[in-house]
């Protein structure tokens, strides 16, 4: 029997109307036997739960039951399919072709009951992945759990100690907010005083975290300014040690005892450092731009070299003009790709994954402002037809409308190089350049570290696992971009896909042996074995979802559940609108400051909603297209 995982978009569970005993028709997202070509209902014994999977036409009872036995963790041979033949019920045998709807004697209910623990279940870091993580544990019922977190309060490192307080969310909130894991929850608007706005600021963010957990009666169950010095596992099952010591005093340290230990550390533990040769000849300002060490009043009227061309340069571009810097000037080894707000909310918008051609056609509408052909980014793979697009680079996509704004204005050029010297205002290049400025913003990025592979004891990721045990996993976001077809510029999908997989091992810790010695192994090497690479992380959630079906349909529904919260929090016609106005605003406000003048027309917004719906009939049309292969194949 073959296990066949369907097309992204057909993945999702499925609500339908109310029938016979039971409400609900669940999706498995199945396949029984190679192609589907019809569905198969599956009901359990006294009729008050069904889940329906693909099946072919020549489909066997012994291959339904496979499926069954696999999805509820029994054995096949205890399992009976009936059905109905006129008003009688009439057993199946082992190799006759399955009926279209069948009863499945033996199978009480297809809800599996969690596993239950003789410790709490502790969780490393509050930030969003910590919370939601807490969030799915209550879901379940489970009320034994404790969450460490090393700052004072909710939030995490990347927010309260790497943001600055100019930093913005890049993407839209519609897919990042803590009650974003909850199917029924709708996106907010306001936090106590403060409004969350499409693209809050670093403080609207730090308040959403901290109402949610209020709200969520998460405070009660997390211990602050506690440091997680030692991970071990104990003698027996279910059993680990964590060694934890106050940030905000001398007191001794305490000895916790867990069933489970689920880290949530981060990524960006560190600031990258940087010296140039003759910066005490400079005489100007040279600062970094993570860890609030900036001071952006110190860049009014000058020119600025920033160095670096991530995720959190583009972010500087804005908040640089923000200040009235006279120009930036972006010194980099490699121009990576960024994206901008509309292709952004587009990707998340889609309820398929965007082909990577479709992606780049997109993003070119706005690259043409700046007099540069995407597709001949570093990063870029593509054929001579440009048929398709695969994006390789070492960064995520950094998303602003502003960084091309300035480009076609002139208040921002792209210099691919980099410092050889500097001297008196003026930085020599190894290209033989000379580019006079007052200040250097080292924008070159954060790294993670290595001490939380020996705080955890890791030796080997396994999937998303510390050395191959189910009950420990440590999650992180992305730090790159490795793609054909792209599902969501922000990390909140992706976090809540990490949260429900590693939650679903705490709750059957049974299932790991399904797919022990499955998953993709990486050890530490530039960076630490707890940052997976994309060669880790994309074989790791189809091999998950191969060999646990109903993993699988569970991680469809959040894709599906993605689509839904963007449309509801982002209609495409008030979102347009609301990036014109965005662009518009900064025009004015430059012409007002004397950063431009009137010599170039103000350039008009490049997107609207025909753009939006071609390409969203573009991806539609381009999946079609291809299941059609497959089915032929």
């Amino acid at each position: 029997m073959a296990l066949v995982a369907q097309p992204p978009s057909d993945l999702a569970l499925v609500v339908r109307s109310p029938r016979a005993n039971y409400t609900t028709v669940v999706e498995t997202g199945v396949v029984c036997g190679g192609k589907a070509t019809r569905t198969v209902e599956i009901l359990n014994e006294d009729g008050t739960e069904c889940i329906s999977i693909g099946a072919a036409s020549t489909t066997k009872t012994t291959e339904v039951c496979d499926v069954i036995a696999a999805i509820c963790s029994l054995e096949a041979d205890k399992i009976r399919l009936v059905k109905r033949v006129g008003s009688y019920a009439v057993a199946q045998t082992m190799f006759e072709e399955v009926a279209s709807r069948v009863t499945a004697l033996g199978i009480r209910s297809f809800r599996r009951p969690i596993q239950q623990y003789e410790h709490p279940i502790l969780i490393i870091g509050a930030g969003l992945g910590g919370m939601q993580t807490m969030l799915k544990l209550k879901e379940k019922g489970r009320k034994d759990f404790i969450c460490l977190e090393k700052l004072d309060d909710f939030g995490g490192h990347s927010w309260m100690v790497v943001a600055n307080k100019y930093t913005k969310l890049q993407t839209e909130k519609g897919t990042y907010h803590v009650d974003y894991i909850n199917s029924s929850a709708e996106c907010p608007s306001f936090f106590k005083d403060l409004p969350y706005m499409i693209w809050p600021s670093r403080d609207q963010l730090l308040q959403m975290f901290r109402v949610s957990a209020r709200k969520n009666g998460l405070y009660e169950h997390t211990r602050f300014c506690t440091s997680v010095e030692k991970v071990k596992p104990l003698p027996g099952k279910y059993r680990y040690s964590v060694q934890t010591v106050p940030t905000d005093s001398e007191e001794g340290g305490e000895l916790l005892v867990g069933s489970a230990v689920m880290a949530w550390p981060g990524n960006l533990c560190d600031c990258n450092l940087i010296e140039f040769p003759g910066e005490d000849d400079f005489g100007g300002y040279i600062e970094y731009s993570s860890f609030g060490k900036m001071d952006f009043t110190k860049v009014k009227g000058k020119d600025v070299i920033l160095y670096g061309h991530g995720a959190f340069t583009i972010e500087n571009v804005r908040t640089l003009l923000e200040h009235s810097c006279k120009k930036v000037h972006v010194l980099c080894r490699k121009r990576n790709l960024c994206g901008m707000k509309v292709v952004s909310w587009f990707v998340a918008y889609s309820d398929q994954p965007v082909p990577g051609h479709v992606l780049m056609e997109a993003m070119q509408k706005m690259y043409d402002l700046a007099g540069f052909d995407a597709w001949t980014a570093h990063s870029v793979r593509t054929d001579a037809n440009r048929s398709f697009a695969h994006i390789s680079q070492k960064t995520v996509f950094g998303v602003t409308d502003i960084y091309f704004l300035a480009a076609y204005y002139g208040l921002m050029e792209v210099v691919e190089d980099e410092i050889k010297r500097l001297t008196h205002l003026c930085a020599h290049t190894k290209k033989g350049k000379m580019i006079e400025c007052e200040v250097i913003l080292k924008a070159v990025g954060t790294k993670p570290s290595f001490l939380i592979d020996k705080m955890l004891g890791l030796k080997e990721l396994h999937g998303l696992w510390v050395n191959g045990d189910p009950l420990r996993p440590v999650v992180c976001n992305g730090m790159f971009v490795e793609a054909r077809n792209f599902g969501s510029f922000s990390s909140g999908p992706g976090f809540a896909t990490m949260v429900m997989t590693v939650n679903w091992f705490v709750d059957y810790p049974g299932d790991w042996e399904a797919v022990r010695g499955q998953l993709p192994v990486s050890k530490a090497g530039d960076t630490p074995a707890y940052v997976p690479s994309t060669t880790h992380l994309t074989p790791m959630f189809s091999i998950l979802s191969g060999l646990l079906p109903m993993l699988g349909a569970a991680m469809g529904e959040l894709d599906q559940m993605k689509t839904m919260k963007q449309r509801r929090a982002h209609p495409i016609k008030e979102y347009i609108a609301s990036c014109k106005a965005e662009w518009d605003c900064y025009i004015r406000v430059f012409k007002q400051r004397g950063m431009i003048t009137d010599d170039r027309p103000e350039p008009a917004y490049p997107y609207n909603e025909a753009m939006v719906e071609d390409w969203m009939d573009r991806t539609s049309m381009f999946w079609v297209q291809r299941l059609a292969q497959q089915q032929k194949g």
